[in-house]
């Protein structure tokens, strides 16, 4: 079945651990993970938790620019559900990177409209609380809050997880 789920919120949500449950039934399923590597011990430490919960059903591919080429990879496949996981440090990695936005979100906007398979894409809600003092961190809000949109816009349905309780903002349940 060939759907898109959006699932968002704040940090510590239970946004994976939702999207696992959503694609648990999945007998072949790809994670896309966007978080780069040996950042600090505490990230390193939350992507190790990540990954043991993941069972052998997961093909992981990890990738920190190009998410256009992760997911055809992945639909390359034999996988019934694609899980990305996040958007939030996806845009990351292109503010620090210094990669322009526009073109690798374009691609991957094209392949997700035309999948045939299930996908959940986990992100975070930024854009709740008061604006940051610093431009890169108001250039890096602006920048998911885009990415958010368009990917709510394409999206079946869209999750806004708030304290471990996922709540409908687009969709049918």
């Amino acid at each position: 079945m060939s759907s898109l789920t959006l699932i968002t919120g704040g940090v510590g949500s239970g946004k994976t651990h939702h999207a696992l449950t959503l694609a648990a039934p999945a007998s072949r399923k790809a994670y896309i993970a966007t978080a780069p590597t040996n950042l600090d011990t505490e990230m390193d430490a939350k992507i190790r938790a990540h990954q043991e919960e993941r069972d052998e059903t997961y093909t992981t591919i990890e990738e920190q620019i190009d998410l256009a080429k992760a997911y055809q990879r992945a639909l390359a496949l034999p996988c019934d559900t694609i899980l990305i996981d996040c958007l939030t440090l996806w845009a990351s990695n292109l503010i620090f990177t210094n990669t322009a936005p526009e073109a690798p979100l374009e691609q991957f906007l094209t392949q997700l409209t035309t999948a045939p398979c299930r996908t959940i894409i986990v992100t975070n809600e930024v854009s709740l609380g008061v604006i940051p003092p610093d431009t890169m961190t108001r250039s890096y809000c602006k920048l998911l809050a885009r990415i958010n949109r368009r990917m709510a816009t394409i999206a079946d349905e869209v999750l806004l997880m708030v304290s471990g309780i996922p709540v409908m903002v687009k969709g049918v349940r």
